[in-house]
């Protein structure tokens, strides 16, 4: 028997996804700015907020997989925004604020 997913549980999976790979790019450009680079704290914000929302994903979801196309930092944040504000808030997607809350953080702080 194959689990039922919702729309809600396959978008919070593509956002989880996209902060994934957001967090490891922001971490191999933090990498090549050296010790001390902000982007450190912010690839570890990042990340934590993929683990926020991987965490709401059902079992069956792979929220790592597949890659996005995007490769630019603040294009994955922007994409990962934008499918935030198709969630629904219901009971079904409760714990999801604290991802769209971190979102909201992230992408202002990467703006120029």
């Amino acid at each position: 028997m194959t689990p039922t997913t919702t729309p809600a549980q396959e978008t919070i999976a593509a956002i989880a996804r996209l902060l994934h790979h957001a967090a490891r790019q922001a971490a191999r450009e933090a990498d090549a700015d050296g010790p001390g680079s902000v982007l450190q704290l912010r690839s570890l914000g990042i990340l934590l907020a993929a683990y926020d929302a991987a965490d709401l994903v059902p079992r069956h979801l792979d929220p790592y997989r597949p890659r996005p196309p995007q490769s630019d930092v603040t294009e994955l944040l922007l994409a990962a925004e934008h499918l935030a504000r198709q969630v629904p808030a219901t009971p079904a997607t409760a714990g999801f604020s604290i991802v769209v809350v971190a979102l909201g953080n992230l992408v202002r702080e990467m703006a120029p």
